[in-house]
């Protein structure tokens, strides 16, 4: 199951962004939250500050994890020298992400009833986003609008071989020199899709 954790992600994302989708007349589009990285797909139309708005914890985790690499790499021994490499390893950042993650998670709260957090969740994106007080029509004309403009120019029809090469290309890098298994085929053939 911890193998395959990565493809039902991507399975479950495609599904519900699909769902959601042809339900409200909505569409998707990429968006870059870390430059280098891929993009994820988020609802187009939706601001980007009341997607921010979300984004709290991340933040948190990320100001976390700079903290982390600039003690690491400022760190230094009983006689001076530094303690480890200048560079922050791909294994050390992970460690660090985890830590980060870690120290960033809030302290559980007891569980309040779905009327209640809706009601909260309404207020603070219009506080925090700036958005009109009929947040909920405000957000579906614009995403709608945005839908239309993507339907229109979007091809209803995927190019399997441009897609195959494509997921191929991609898995293979990702995973040092090709050593991939069906499932990462899987979970890039799902994110292909939704970009396309």
């Amino acid at each position: 199951m911890h193998e395959n954790t990565v493809a039902a992600s991507a399975l479950y994302n495609e599904l519900i962004a699909s769902e959601v989708c042809e339900e409200l007349g909505l569409a998707t589009e990429p968006r870059t939250v870390t430059p280098g990285r891929r993009p994820v797909m988020d609802i187009a139309g939706v601001p980007h500050e009341l997607i921010r708005w979300t984004a709290r914890r991340s933040d948190q985790i990320a100001a976390c994890l700079a903290e982390l690499e600039h003690e690491y790499l400022t760190a230094v021994d009983d006689d001076g020298e530094p303690r480890f490499r200048p560079v922050v390893s791909q294994r050390a950042r992970a460690k660090m992400k985890q830590i980060s993650a870690r120290k960033a998670r809030p302290p559980r709260r007891k569980t309040q009833p779905l009327a209640q957090l809706r009601a909260w969740w309404k207020v603070s994106a219009i506080l925090t986003s700036g958005v009109a007080a009929d947040v909920i029509t405000y957000l579906f004309e614009h995403a709608r609008a945005a839908a239309a403009v993507i339907r229109a120019w979007v091809a209803a029809v995927v190019d399997v071989a441009l897609a195959a090469v494509d997921v191929t290309a991609t898995v293979f890098v990702m995973n040092d020199g090709g050593r991939f298994h069906r499932r990462h085929v899987l979970a890039e053939a799902r994110r292909h899709l939704a970009l396309v």
